[in-house]
């Protein structure tokens, strides 16, 4: 008994069929290379434009790492004047970079911490002149007349914290 099977195709009778065997024509290489570019451009630009923001970014931010790490002050006194009301913060630049105070704050022994809202006033003890910032070397006083809401106990131990406009800071004990 012999059945009937399908006949298989050869593969070259299956090309010869197919539709891209009748088109004899080619992509011509030139152009095949020249949609390729196009294509590779079109998905670089997106990829340039953030690294080129990163870049600027990472760039912006060393600067500032660079001024932080050469930012230094010491403070170096903390004078406490007329009955404890008025205060006498010494400060010393010994960093290489020009500084401006920014924050003092005072830590209470039960751990209560004011700031000084109002103005600093930051005066050159050697010149008698206020200024809004110092160079390297360069000793500042800064007068503080009241904390709100502090009042002293006597032979308790008060910390003093400055901080400059970048962050840097030194911290000094200071007993009532």
């Amino acid at each position: 008994m012999s059945r009937n099977r399908p006949q298989s195709k050869s593969a070259a009778e299956v090309v010869r069929k197919s539709r891209f065997a009748f088109n004899k024509k080619g992509l011509s290489p030139i152009f095949a290379t020249l949609i390729i570019l196009a294509v590779v451009t079109v998905l670089f630009i997106p990829v340039f434009i953030w690294a080129t923001g990163t870049t600027s970014q990472t760039q912006e931010s060393w600067q500032s790492s660079g001024l932080i790490a050469t930012e230094r002050i010491v403070v170096e006194e903390v004078s406490l004047k007329a009955l404890a009301t008025s205060w006498a913060i010494y400060v010393r630049n010994i960093g290489k970079t020009a500084v401006t105070i920014n924050d003092v704050l005072i830590i209470a022994p039960d751990g209560s911490i004011f700031t000084y809202e109002s103005e600093l006033s930051i005066i050159n003890p050697t010149t008698g002149i206020a200024q809004d910032y110092f160079a390297q070397g360069e000793l500042i006083e800064i007068g503080i007349t009241e904390f709100k809401g502090l009042s002293l106990i006597p032979d308790q131990s008060y910390t003093v914290k400055v901080f400059t406009t970048r962050g840097v800071g030194d911290v000094y004990q200071v007993v009532a």
